[in-house]
């Protein structure tokens, strides 16, 4: 497999990426398993038709055996940042390829040490509507393959309090991240510049009678700069609020159950050294 980015773009980011990267180099074992780097990679590209970055070999396969295998001076993760292979900023299925691989049985035999690798994949893949999943057995064990899923942010650590600024950060970074993956352009771009807070909504909020309610409401306050209020319309309010609502509900703040856009404060003028000096002299005794 050569590739190319014209028909598959990359979604996953580079920070997807290079998490991913920094999970494999603390695993143990090399990423190649039971093969070598030549079989592995050679499984997936074509060695011969990549070019070597060794002037004195011509491909691929002839400048990884010189440098992995007779004198050793490549680090054993160079291949996650050799722009030949495209795992830093190719498209995604180049990367999904090689993780794939990675937990192949001809790569890693042991099925449960296969899953556990998985599990982690997936846990950082999620976030940009990944995952590996069985899509075949060999030998009664499975083989995964990169399937599709709804985009699953990264979870924050119950529990979520009122003033707890940088959770509420990560809830509208997690609100931005679905707003752009539903398509919602608009509404993502003002959520950018937006500070979350969580207040007790004044009693608005009536709940139906004998539903057993007993917590104090609260509402989510979007504080935005006071030009850009009029560009949040009912649609694009509720918009948000629905993405914003299910971040809250896994993080058990069901009691917050409506959200306001407000205009920022306005800094007070600064005072300046005349008036400073001005108030200073008509505080001494005898001033007019």
């Amino acid at each position: 497999m050569t590739h190319s980015g014209q028909d598959n773009p990359a979604r996953i980011t580079a920070v997807t990426r290079r998490d991913v990267f920094d999970l494999l180099r603390a695993a143990e074992g090399g990423w190649w398993g039971r093969l070598d780097e030549v079989a592995f990679l050679g499984s997936l590209y074509d060695l011969d038709a990549l070019p070597s970055t060794d002037s004195r070999h011509p491909t691929a396969r002839t400048d990884i055996i010189q440098h992995r295998f007779n004198n050793y001076d490549w680090e054993d993760d160079w291949v996650f940042e050799d722009p030949r292979f495209g795992l830093l900023d190719g498209p995604d299925d180049v990367l999904l390829a090689f993780l794939a691989r990675l937990v192949h049985p001809e790569v890693r035999p042991d099925a449960d040490e296969a899953a556990r690798r998985v599990d982690e994949l997936n846990r950082l893949l999620a976030a940009d509507g990944w995952a590996l999943r069985p899509g075949d057995f060999m030998s009664g064990r499975p083989v995964y393959a990169p399937f599709p899923e709804s985009a699953v942010t990264p979870t924050i650590p119950l529990p979520l309090r009122d003033d707890d600024a940088s959770k509420l950060d990560l809830v509208l970074g997690q609100t931005h991240h679905l707003l752009d993956d539903d398509g919602e352009g608009l509404a993502r771009d003002l959520v950018r510049s937006a500070k979350l807070t969580l207040r007790r909504d004044g009693g608005y909020f009536h709940p139906m009678p004998n539903d057993n309610w007993t917590d104090a409401t609260y509402e989510a306050v979007l504080t935005v700069d006071r030009a850009l209020v009029p560009e949040f319309t009912s649609a694009i309010t509720e918009a948000i609020w629905q993405r914003l609502r299910a971040v809250l509900k896994p993080l058990e703040r069901l009691d917050v159950q409506s959200l306001v856009v407000e205009a920022a404060l306005r800094p007070l003028p600064e005072i300046t050294q005349d008036l400073a000096v001005s108030r200073k002299q008509s505080d001494q005794p005898g001033s007019p």
